[in-house]
């Protein structure tokens, strides 16, 4: 696992306008990224951020390929993940169509701007962004713990009919909210896609904690609303990266098969846990690797890093 495609020019045949990849990677290899993928789509899928936001930095930090290939490779999986996991959230009623729908709007145009910018920006420039956006999502999931969510009343203002709840399996109590503050909402989504695009993260890093503490949303269904979102979002990073040539099938058929069987690990494993449980993993996790990007954009590694 020694930098591959650290340089991608270098690890590249061309042949016409087209890249043809090396065929250096062993059979360990593509089953060590498989398995980075299936706990990185676990997590993903438990905390509605894709997959991506953990898949990329195992990539770029454990494998060693190049931020621009692991984001190409993440953005596919992402659509993978979320077709899965979100079902699982559909049949739990933690997704908000509507809500949804609405958000994606400004996210998915920015994206497509992140993506552009991402297929031409320095690999360290991706490394060191990703570090800071991991380090922000877990300092906004601690002060997030101490926010609750109260129930939204019947009378509560409505005007897009955008209210929805769900029955949490671990209280046994029925949850019903209001999102609030929607065009501060849909800006921060637009935010998020231009992240996203460049990033590979599908945007649920930005959009679950966006929409708990901006719009009052609760964890779960945050979750779950998200899920569905980063997998249209990812569609258009996903073409972006396929028209410049970033896209390397030997990165990506592993990780897919990974996704797959994490997305759905990690839904079923969603309803039956606690939504403290999940903040305290969430912000353990990606503390370690938001630090271990921004070190690796300044030329350190940590231990056990390539």
């Amino acid at each position: 696992m020694q930098g591959w495609y650290k340089h991608l020019g270098s690890d590249a045949l061309t042949t016409g306008t087209r890249k043809v990849w090396d065929s250096s990677l062993g059979a360990m290899d593509l089953i060590g990224m498989g398995i980075a993928a299936l706990f990185a789509a676990m997590f993903g899928s438990m905390l509605g951020l894709g997959g991506g936001v953990f898949l990329v930095p195992l990539l770029t930090l454990f494998f060693g390929i190049d931020p621009k290939v692991a984001v190409g490779a993440s953005a596919v999986c992402v659509v993978t993940n979320s077709v899965v996991g979100s079902s699982v959230h559909m049949r739990s009623g933690f997704t908000n169509i509507r809500l949804a729908m609405l958000l994606q709007t400004t996210t998915a145009l920015g994206a497509i701007v992140g993506a552009a910018i991402a297929v031409n920006a320095n690999p360290n420039l991706i490394n060191g962004v990703l570090g800071l956006v991991l380090l922000y999502a877990a300092v906004s999931m601690v002060r997030q713990r101490r926010i609750p969510v109260p129930n939204a009343p019947p009378d509560a203002p409505d005007p897009l009919a955008l209210r929805a709840s769900y029955v949490d399996q671990v209280t046994r109590q029925t949850v019903a909210y209001v999102p609030r503050r929607l065009p501060l909402g849909l800006t921060v989504s637009g935010g998020s896609g231009v992240l996203s695009g460049m990033l590979g993260i599908g945007g649920g890093v930005i959009q679950v904690p966006l929409m708990n503490l901006l719009m009052s949303i609760p964890v779960k269904a945050a979750a779950g609303t998200s899920s569905l979102m980063v997998g249209m979002t990812a569609v258009a990073t996903a073409a972006v990266f396929y028209s410049q040539d970033k896209l390397d099938p030997r990165v990506v058929v592993p990780c897919m098969a990974g996704i797959f069987l994490g997305a759905q690990l990690g839904s079923q494993i969603t309803r039956r846990l606690a939504t403290q449980r999940l903040v305290i993993v969430f912000v353990l996790v990606l503390a370690y690797l938001g630090l271990s990007l921004v070190l690796k954009a300044l030329g350190f590694d940590l231990p056990g890093q390539g």
